[in-house]
């Protein structure tokens, strides 16, 4: 935490102080999906209850969103993504080529070690990929809605895609 950013004047009102705050159970949005921090550390003003957030503490935020779409298996883990690859039998170039990204992405991507996860875009790319691969008829629209589902987004399509 930066404790710079508590014990100062609040920027929204000017009256209060920005005080750190721990809440169970935080609701938030990682990357504009719905996400639940379950010990999140947030300074409040004491008068207005305006909120500042520090930089690190979302990171950790975005660190846990990325964590539990592995643990549960919603997004592809690095020995997928080579899996994937591999059974293509496409070059690591090719296989970035192909989805639409950098080489270095794909490195990083299958690395067991990695740092970065794989964007949710190409996430899905590389599903779509994989159920094609597969010979299966593929109905999109109805393979992203029920992906929006794991991610916590009830979609409701406003015309029938019958």
């Amino acid at each position: 935490m930066d404790d710079r950013m508590f014990g100062v004047p609040c920027p929204e009102c000017g009256k209060g102080t920005i005080e750190p705050v721990r809440f169970q159970n935080y609701k938030t949005k990682v990357k504009a999906y719905p996400f639940v921090v379950p010990e999140a550390i947030v300074g409040v003003c004491d008068t207005c209850n305006a909120r500042a957030f520090d930089p690190r503490e979302t990171k950790r935020w975005r660190d846990l969103f990325y964590q539990r779409f592995e643990d549960e298996e919603i997004f592809y883990s690095h020995e997928e993504i080579k899996a994937l690859r591999e059974s293509l039998g496409l070059s690591v170039v090719d296989f970035a080529q192909l989805i639409g990204c950098t080489r270095q992405s794909i490195y990083n991507w299958e690395r067991q070690d990695r740092i970065n996860q794989q964007t949710r875009t190409v996430d899905l790319m590389m599903k779509l990929v994989a159920k094609s691969l597969a010979s299966e008829p593929v109905d999109i629209i109805s393979f992203l809605l029920k992906e929006a589902e794991k991610m916590g987004v009830k979609i409701e399509l406003q015309r029938s895609l019958v």
